[in-house]
């Protein structure tokens, strides 16, 4: 495995390493820009970081959150936030190799705190832990396994205030190993409900079995991005407590699939998510998943399900859609004057405002 971990990046961790850079852009931001910050401490900890870079020197994890930071150092510059990386890795020649990496690629270290660490997980988990309970983080585990995000560690991840995490795991070995009790009790699953999930939907499943762990009255959101890599399904769970971080993230999904917003693969196969309305519809005509959620959303606000913009709005997130999805039936409700909604604005950041007060839906009968 050591030897592996220099060789070129394959396709799927280039992808994995793109959305990983992709949220840092739009989540460090949040935390630097206000002049009065969030949180006085801000830890991106990136706790499986492997020696930085690949053999043709593409960044790995580390050097990347050392390339956003570097983005903004103006912003760091003048804010009061302490930022601290955390790097650990088991094996010792990633964590050597990581230093020489990044003192060549170079980072301003008066504003900069980095920490290495060699340890397994199990035994730097408390650390960690502890270390987040009032800080502003984002903590990253590409791990090697699926054993380490189990649903203890879970429950007690998503209870951290300001704290948003991104996990890689192996859904294709829950598939493969499904009888294993090693494998289905991380989950909280039977053999039988893995073994019955049809393979391309296996993510779906490992995302479904995460968001039932969520603890009841607890406010967290959950994004799954499904990765392939030739007959394999990986993927990537995203979990933030806060609406908006949520939102940052299926923004940059859906800007890599347009289609479901899940998956750097066709996951609908073109059939796979689509149904028929009508089995003797002469020319089989079918729903894509885009449709099939605005159709539910116009029949929720409708009914008076949905009785607010911020109502829209987290019914939308909570199904893996953002605004510009909501947009077209809004206005179109309001073409048709099936309802009044005055100054309705779903753009980021608007709709999730604690200052104001949600904007009231009027049905017309």
């Amino acid at each position: 495995m050591s030897k592996d971990f220099f060789k070129k990046f394959t396709e799927d961790t280039n992808v994995k390493l793109e959305l990983y850079e992709d949220y840092l852009m739009k989540w460090l931001p949040v935390f630097i820009v206000p002049p009065k910050p969030i949180r006085n401490t801000v830890n991106i900890m990136d706790l499986f970081c492997g020696p930085g870079k690949d053999e043709e020197g593409t960044l790995g994890s580390p050097l990347i959150a050392l390339k956003v930071l570097k983005v903004y150092e103006g912003y760091i510059f003048k804010s009061p936030v302490t930022i601290n990386l955390y790097f650990n890795d088991k094996e010792q020649e990633h964590i050597n190799q990581l230093k020489l990496n990044i003192e060549e690629f170079g980072y301003r270290k008066d504003l900069i705190n980095i920490y290495y660490s060699c340890s397994d997980f199990e035994e730097l988990y408390p650390k960690i832990y502890q270390i987040s309970n009032k800080s502003a983080n984002l903590i990253f585990l590409d791990q090697f396994g699926i054993k380490y995000v189990n649903q203890e560690k879970f429950i007690e991840i998503c209870q951290l205030s300001v704290t948003d995490l991104i996990f890689f795991i192996s859904s294709t070995t829950f598939k493969r190993f499904h009888s294993d009790q090693n494998i289905y009790k991380v989950l909280n699953l039977t053999p039988d409900e893995i073994q019955n999930e049809e393979f391309y939907k296996i993510h779906r499943l490992v995302h479904k079995a995460y968001s039932s762990f969520i603890p009841e009255g607890h406010s967290y959101g959950l994004a799954p991005f499904s990765i392939k890599k030739g007959s394999n399904v990986y993927g990537l769970i995203f979990g933030s407590g806060h609406p908006l971080g949520l939102e940052k993230f299926l923004d940059i999904c859906w800007l890599k699939d347009e289609t479901t917003g899940e998956a750097n693969f066709d996951i609908q196969g073109d059939v796979k998510l689509r149904h028929q309305p009508s089995l003797f519809a002469a020319e089989e005509a079918k729903t894509l998943k885009i449709d099939i959620f605005q159709a539910e959303l116009e029949k929720a606000i409708l009914n008076g399900e949905l009785t607010s913009d911020l109502q829209i709005y987290l019914f939308a997130l909570n199904r893996g859609f953002t605004n510009k999805h909501i947009s077209p039936i809004i206005k179109k409700l309001k073409t048709e004057k099936k309802i009044d909604l005055k100054y309705p604005s779903f753009k980021c950041g608007t709709v999730w405002d604690r200052k104001r007060t949600p904007r009231v839906i009027q049905i017309n009968n």
